[in-house]
């Protein structure tokens, strides 16, 4: 049985698409965090450094056309 809280591991990886569309071709970083030592997704967030905003990023699925 896992406990119920786990250390989080980090990834961040650097990436042009930023959420709040006022600095096209600047890159921010991408924040994935997943448990240790399973690798469990957690969550995703990005960091806009030019309007000092988090963004976490929600997964939906859709039907394919």
């Amino acid at each position: 049985m896992m406990p119920a809280q786990e250390p989080l591991d980090v990834i961040i990886i650097p990436t042009d698409q930023c959420p709040c569309g006022q600095h096209p071709n600047a890159f921010v970083d991408m924040l994935i965090f997943r448990t240790v030592p399973h690798g469990i997704f957690h969550k995703i967030e990005i960091v806009c450094d030019f309007t000092d905003t988090i963004y976490d990023a929600l997964f939906i699925f859709m039907p394919q056309e």
